[in-house]
């Protein structure tokens, strides 16, 4: 599943509404530039790190690209995401290996119930990879 330069940019407006980090504003904005033109930025991040940024971002800030992981998940899962997704986002942020075995460890452990933990990683691995 392809993520596209108006789901970046959607998500980069979430963003600046939510006071985000201006770096990583600027990052999505090379990123959705570079998706328009089909050439990377000077800085360009690899491709699985800007992914598992812009995840996190999407669970932080929500937007459409957040409901292109959501609609793979049981609607308990997507309802548990809508309410807690800076919790979701945290958990995920620090894991160094993305996998789904290593998501579902790391969201169980911030308290995330294990059936949408499940659901999550699954999503989420869909979506990133």
């Amino acid at each position: 599943m392809a993520i596209t330069a108006a789901e970046v940019r959607d998500l980069i407006k979430q963003m600046k509404a939510d006071g985000a980090d201006s770096a990583e504003i600027a990052q999505f904005e090379l990123y959705a530039h570079s998706l328009e033109t089909g050439k990377p930025g000077s800085s360009f991040l690899g491709q699985g790190t800007i992914m598992r940024k812009l995840i996190c971002a999407a669970f932080r800030h929500g937007g459409t690209w957040l409901g292109k992981v959501l609609k793979h998940v049981h609607p308990k899962a997507a309802k548990y995401a809508g309410k807690y997704g800076g919790k979701i986002a945290d958990a995920i942020e620090g894991v160094e290996g993305w996998g789904e075995h290593a998501l579902v460890i790391a969201l169980v452990r911030a308290g995330v119930p294990t059936d949408v933990a499940k659901d999550l990683a699954m999503a989420i691995m869909l979506v990133a990879f």
